[in-house]
């Protein structure tokens, strides 16, 4: 036999060896349907993606995930694609790894933004926000849940403000980033995160609410008398404008006590540098203060004694 044909039928032979294992890749029976090896792929995505889709029908997450990241590897410009990587974050949410689903679902938003589930993925993300929001913990790496997850409900309500602030998520998440914000005791962030929903949705009815958690954000850390009262001026400013602007609200009875403390403690914040100037032999400085309290904070018990004060020291004043 001629080398020349010792070639060629060493070629054909490959070939026909390369064709039978592409045969004896998949292999069906009534029992398991169709199984492949390990990195095989079907031959479209359309049948890839319904072989992955019938994993997760059956609650078999782990093997769902497995076909749709073939798909997602040897298929990505498909029209598969944004799909299989919605169902990743399906699966991911079916392990209850929460976080991880979170991840999946933005993945799926600024990867394929014109998905036809766009809605869909943000009230997804926005009840695994509630999850963490309630005090939930989240999963480490499939583990057992181990980590508190607060703030990763502050991360989740600033993906779905920032990748739909006109949907009709947005401004719901825009509220609960701000409520997220005040369970971590991030007052400024909370004030913020208020601030923007009150400016970008004016028309919105949270907003009254949102005025009302502005103030308590606000409000927080100002109960010590201190000298710098720019707190509580601040809380002191949206409380007034929340009762002027909502007094049929049922929060405003709530606001109206908690303006009046703080009107306490700013009273005696003036009654108390007016004392520290009286101490120091400046009446004049003095009175200036203590008529701060009777003129400005009149209905406080801090004005009574102020006036009693200034019979004293307004005749020492020049």
């Amino acid at each position: 036999m001629s080398r020349r044909w010792v070639v060629w039928l060493t070629i054909v032979g490959l070939s026909l060896g390369r064709a039978a294992c592409a045969e004896a890749a998949w292999v069906w029976s009534p029992q398991t349907g169709w199984i492949g090896p390990s990195g095989a792929v079907k031959d479209t995505p359309a049948a890839q993606f319904d072989y992955a889709l019938a994993f997760f029908e059956k609650s078999e997450y782990d093997k769902a995930r497995i076909e749709l990241k073939k798909l997602l590897k040897h298929y990505r410009e498909s029209r598969e694609a944004a799909d299989a990587q919605y169902y990743l974050g399906r699966c991911l949410e079916g392990r209850r790894d929460y976080y991880e689903a979170f991840l999946a679902y933005r993945k799926t938003l600024q990867v394929y933004p014109s998905t036809a589930r766009f809605n869909e993925i943000l009230e997804r993300m926005m009840q695994i926000g509630n999850y963490f929001l309630s005090g939930k913990k989240r999963r480490l790496l499939g583990a057992a849940a181990i980590l508190p997850a607060r703030d990763k409900a502050v991360e989740v309500f600033q993906a779905i403000v920032e990748d739909g602030p006109f949907s009709s998520q947005g401004e719901l998440a825009q509220y609960k980033l701000g409520i997220a914000h005040l369970a971590l005791e991030e007052y400024e962030q909370a004030v913020s995160a208020f601030e923007q929903l009150i400016e970008r949705y004016p028309a919105s009815p949270l907003v009254d609410d949102a005025r009302f958690q502005l103030a308590q954000a606000s409000l927080k850390g100002t109960f010590k008398p201190g000298y710098d009262q720019h707190a509580t001026d601040q809380a002191i400013g949206e409380l007034e404008t929340f009762v002027k602007e909502y007094p049929a609200s049922d929060l405003s009875p709530q606001a109206l006590n908690r303006l009046q403390t703080l009107r306490e403690r700013r009273a005696e914040h003036e009654f108390q540098v007016a004392q520290y100037y009286e101490r120091r032999k400046q009446p004049a400085s003095a009175v200036l203060y203590y008529q701060s309290v009777v003129e400005q904070y009149a209905e406080t018990s801090w004005a009574p004694k102020a006036a009693a004060r200034l019979t004293i020291l307004e005749p020492l004043a020049p």
